[in-house]
């Protein structure tokens, strides 16, 4: 009975396979439809990739590899990071971001709303939980075969804040695909994890105040062991940092045990360290009065304290947080001070330098917390703005108003109010002519690329480009925020393809230019500034005159 039953079964089964097989081939063709749906070629599919330490398993969404969350390293507190060798189970799952920095925006007693977050959206991670083990990087990469151009991208927040997720149009996926390149961003220890320097309390601890920046040049050690199986070539690396970002690739550039892990450095609205070892003891001296501690107490007392108590002990003791040169890896700064000379390590890399046409003068803030006046651009014609000039200027008004028109002619002069003042991060601490930094780089005879973001975007009436407000562009991710853009898209898209690709181009051989674009370096002879706006164009001298009468005339 047992087998006439198997044998019925067979017969029944091999049936109805025949009979659907042949139904399905009796069926027309929906009309859109192929061997393979729409919805399946759509569909988000595991990707793994086999690295120095086991197998990651990341995921391929449209065109693109995503692999988050990657950790590359450990580390004791205030001790230097020890590279990752070996997955548990020889597997990690690279599905998600990875931890962050403890900082003061992840504290328990810190309001986890950001304020600010309709100019500056975040991916998800407005309220951070920081864990003390934050070596991670992620990497994003449209073909994992070809030998394609790598970015490793540091992100902003000075030395205290911040994350490679922390903003969402820091994410690498749209630049990997428009762009043919190997997208990283990586995560480091900051603030007192990472620039406390405790040597004078105890030789273990000597590189203490710079096991931030040793986490980076274990991160680039990490790409060039493993980048080439996400189809990176490790011949061909871009460092990228913006604001505390330019500080860390600056850095980056001159320390002896990151030689030969990159070749090519932009700085976006970044600044470089002018800070010496013994200010970092003394720095650190602040904290240790601050708690009254003997010497012989301070590292134990340190290292066992809770974060949120040593962060915060540190903030009232008026600790800060800077890359201190003199000693270890990092002896010399980008530029001696006094003297003006360029490190002799950073002096071989090629380098872009530039800012965003208001940086911290934008109008934006007066716009986000209700301050109307003059904010609100379509409220004031040129007659209005230059009285506003002359509030600012006295009789010089006229003649930068004048100037203005020349420097920006597609602008509104009541822009002119807004663009960036003189400071550390500024166009004019790039062209000063006494002692600008891009001098210095001519003086080294070291290649350098200048640029201005100048595009003002379409949101509530029209916003000046403010810090940070460029990234989308660069990292042609401006669809993170389409609200930034609406009803000037058109536009807003040429520029952001204009930068990408030239950043693009400068990772692939040193040289931003494009086919659309001509852009030369800057030199003593040729003060090229590429100006990004609805028409780029590459000018000289553009705006020199403008800034010496702004600067020589300010009330």
């Amino acid at each position: 009975m047992k087998r006439k039953g198997l044998i019925k079964a067979c017969i029944i089964g091999i049936a109805f396979i025949l009979l659907t097989g042949c139904a399905n081939n009796t069926q027309p063709k929906a009309e859109n439809q192929s061997e393979t749906s729409a919805d399946e070629v759509k569909a988000v599919s595991q990707a793994f990739v086999d690295v120095s330490a086991g197998t990651l398993m990341g995921y391929k969404e449209g065109n693109v590899y995503n692999f988050k969350g990657i950790p590359y390293a450990t580390a004791e507190r205030f001790k230097n990071p020890t590279p990752i060798t070996s997955y548990d189970n020889n597997f990690h799952s690279a599905l998600t971001y990875g931890e962050v920095s403890p900082q003061d925006r992840t504290l328990a007693s810190t309001g986890h709303v950001n304020p600010y977050e309709f100019f500056t959206p975040s991916n998800g991670t407005a309220d951070m939980v920081g864990n003390e083990n934050c070596q991670y990087l992620n990497v994003w990469t449209n073909n994992l075969k070809e030998d394609k151009p790598v970015i490793v991208f540091f992100h902003g927040g000075g030395l205290n804040n911040g994350a490679s997720s922390e903003l969402s149009f820091y994410t690498g996926e749209s630049f990997a695909d428009t762009n043919d390149a190997v997208f990283v961003s990586v995560n480091t220890r900051l603030n007192v994890l990472g620039f406390l320097d405790l040597s004078a309390y105890d030789k273990k601890y000597a590189d203490s105040g710079l096991v931030g920046m040793e986490d980076a040049v274990v991160a680039l050690r990490w790409v060039q062991d493993n980048i080439a199986h996400f189809g990176g070539n490790p011949k061909n690396v871009t460092i990228v940092g913006q604001s505390g970002g330019g500080d860390k690739v600056t850095t980056l550039a001159c320390m002896s045990d990151a030689r030969g892990l990159f070749d090519k450095v932009a700085v976006l609205s970044g600044y470089y360290s002018t800070s010496s070892k013994q200010e970092g003891v003394n720095n650190t001296k602040l904290l240790v009065d601050y708690l009254k501690l003997k010497d012989d107490e301070v590292i134990d007392r340190l290292k066992s304290m809770d974060y949120e108590d040593l962060l915060k002990a540190a903030t009232a003791a008026g600790c800060n947080w800077e890359t201190r040169y003199g000693d270890g890896t990092f002896t010399a700064p980008l530029f001696e001070p006094g003297t003006g000379k360029m490190n002799e390590y950073a002096a071989q890399r090629t380098w872009m330098w530039g800012t965003t046409y208001s940086e911290f003068n934008g109008n934006m803030p007066n716009l986000a917390y209700g301050n109307q006046k003059s904010s609100h651009f379509p409220d004031y014609d040129d007659n209005d703005a230059l009285n506003l000039l002359k509030e600012r200027y006295g009789d010089q008004a006229q003649a930068i108003a004048d100037e203005y028109k020349k420097a920006y002619p597609t602008h509104r002069l009541i822009e002119s109010l807004y663009l960036s003042t003189p400071g550390m991060i500024s166009r004019y601490a790039l062209i000063s002519p006494k002692d600008g930094i891009l001098k210095k780089f001519t003086d080294a005879g070291v290649t350098v690329y200048n640029y201005v973001s100048a595009y003002s975007e379409p949101i509530f009436g029209g916003v000046t480009m403010t810090h940070s407000g460029d990234i989308p562009y660069w990292f042609n991710s401006i669809e993170e925020a389409p609200y930034f853009i609406r009803g000037d898209e058109v536009n807003a898209h040429k520029v952001e393809k204009t930068m990408s690709q030239t950043l693009y181009s400068f990772m692939k051989d040193g040289n931003p230019s494009t086919d659309e674009l001509a852009w030369k370096p800057y030199t003593a002879n040729n003060h090229s500034t590429m100006v990004f706006d609805v028409e780029s164009n590459e000018k000289k001298d553009y705006d020199a005159k403008l800034y010496e009468l702004i600067t020589n005339s300010a009330k």
